[in-house]
C-alpha cells in the first residue's frame, strides 16, 4: 500500500508528467479531498486495526490499490476542475482558455460522486 502523497507523486512524475499545470501541493490537496469523499462511503483498509476507526485522512494515509482505483477518477476530475478554474480566471488577462469548462467538469464530478456509494460498496462473502 502506498500513501496518498506517493500515489500523487507517481501520478505527476510517471502518468502525467507534462499535462498537469497545477503545483504539486494543489494536486495533493485534491487527492486528499477525493479520499475524504470516498471515506464517507467505505472504510479504508488501513482503518481495520486503528482506533478510532475513522482517523483523519491526510497525505500520509495509506490506500490500497483497489481503493485508489475507485478514488482516482474523482481525483482526476478534481484536478481538471481546478485547472479549469485557474484558466478561466486568467481569461481576464487575455489568455485563451483550452479544454473543458468548469461547468462541464462539474457535471462529470456530480455523476461520479452520485455513483460513489455504489462504487465504494464492499460486502465480504459470508458462508454459513
Amino acid at each position: 500500500m502506498d500513501t496518498i502523497a506517493a500515489l500523487v507523486d507517481n501520478y505527476l512524475t510517471a502518468e502525467r508528467p507534462v499535462s498537469v499545470v497545477l503545483d504539486p501541493a494543489t494536486v495533493l490537496a485534491q487527492a486528499v479531498v477525493a479520499a475524504k469523499f470516498y471515506t464517507g462511503f467505505a472504510e479504508l483498509v488501513t482503518n481495520d486495526v486503528i482506533e478510532p476507526p475513522f482517523p483523519a485522512v491526510t497525505e500520509v494515509t495509506e490506500l490500497s490499490n483497489s481503493e485508489w482505483t475507485v478514488i482516482k477518477p474523482l481525483f482526476v476530475l478534481y484536478i481538471e476542475r481546478e485547472s479549469a478554474i485557474h484558466q478561466e480566471a486568467s481569461r481576464g488577462l487575455g489568455l485563451d482558455v483550452f479544454g473543458r469548462s468548469t461547468s462541464e467538469i462539474a457535471q462529470d464530478i456530480a455523476n461520479l460522486e452520485l455513483n460513489m456509494p455504489m462504487n465504494a460498496f464492499y460486502q465480504p462473502i459470508v458462508t454459513v
